[in-house]
């Protein structure tokens, strides 16, 4: 079944039937009712793959997500949803689930349909596997780290800053035995908030910043970390607890106040990061360090756009950079 035989049976031409599928507002309601009629009648699929291989252009991008059960990711998938939609693309997403050879699959996988572009939150050193692709002819920007390379592109926010913020208000308090909650060090973007913090803590002599590891970033990990910490002798306890997302800070803050043995923020303060939805409606309104979450995933995708209209025209170079701020919000649990 070809495209000239959904043409003859609606009695147009094959690039009507073409504009159908790519161009609908070209043709007039009736022709398109016609074509309409004859994909239905005809049971008619159009062939992408040949028509990436004839035109050489896809109209598809992939996104690969490191945790598309965070509350952030879907904010900033949806805003590059819209800003490819707006171009008439589609968007394909994925999910590497924590795992470096499922990323590599994925970018594999990518790479055979021929996309146009990926965007990744990348667990690993995906770099040199990009610039491969780009040999290939599919652009890329990474998403939510910086770019090692100049000749990578990348859309990132200053995690280091964003620990420094938190343990500087937390210092700022009188706080002087800190805890960072958090699970995998191993996620360059939770390393670099511990940096931040640790920065801090380098220049008050009398705070220490003890890291009270998770299994994961979650509310019940939050929980249960919360159980711990309420189970030790007060002299032993942290004065305040940074979270490395707003999930952790949440799961401690409900158990603390749920066991009423430690008072937030009198005896623990808590702050998180993100700035997720439910931040400021918790049983204690989280203090926390606020992320662009949805001008992030605009600004990949309109960097990526970029990207492709680059490497059609075969140039090269040095790639930009684009690094958010974060901001501190103070709210009721410091």
């Amino acid at each position: 079944m070809t495209i000239r035989d959904v043409a003859e049976l609606a009695r147009v031409s094959p690039a009507s039937v073409s504009n159908y599928f790519h161009k609908p507002a070209k043709l007039s309601a009736s022709t398109r009712e016609r074509v309409r009629q004859a994909v239905e009648t005809l049971g008619f699929v159009p062939n992408d793959a040949a028509r990436v291989l004839r035109t050489g252009t896809s109209p598809v991008v992939g996104y690969i997500a490191f945790e598309l059960a965070s509350a952030t990711t879907p904010e900033i998938a949806r805003a590059i949803e819209e800003r490819v939609s707006a171009r008439d693309m589609y968007l394909l997403m994925a999910n590497d689930t924590g795992s470096r050879d499922r990323e590599r699959s994925y970018l594999e996988l990518f790479e055979k349909q021929r996309v146009s572009g990926i965007i990744i939150a990348p667990l690993g050193d995906v770099e040199p596997e990009l610039a491969r692709l780009r040999t290939r002819g599919i652009a890329s920007v990474l998403s939510a780290r910086r770019a090692v390379g100049d000749e990578q592109a990348s859309v990132s926010t200053d995690h280091v800053l964003g620990g420094r913020l938190a343990v500087e208000h937390l210092v700022a308090q009188g706080r002087r035995r800190i805890g960072f909650v958090t699970s995998s060090l191993a996620l360059r973007q939770v390393e670099d908030r511990l940096h931040g913090a640790m920065s801090v803590i380098g220049d008050v002599p009398d705070a220490t910043l003890e890291v009270i590891p998770v299994p994961e970033r979650t509310v019940a990990a939050g929980i249960a970390c919360a159980d711990g910490i309420a189970r030790r002798d007060p002299a032993s306890r942290p004065e305040a607890l940074f979270c490395a997302n707003d999930l952790l800070a949440i799961g401690v803050t409900q158990a603390f106040v749920a066991a009423q043995s430690v008072r937030v923020p009198d005896d623990i303060a808590v702050v998180g990061y993100d700035d997720i939805e439910f931040a400021q409606s918790t049983i204690v309104p989280l203090t926390t360090v606020r992320t662009p979450h949805a001008e992030l995933g605009a600004a990949a995708a309109d960097l990526l756009f970029d990207e492709i209209a680059l490497l059609g025209r075969g140039g090269g170079g040095v790639r930009p950079h684009v690094e958010f701020s974060p901001e501190l919000v103070v709210r009721a649990s410091t």
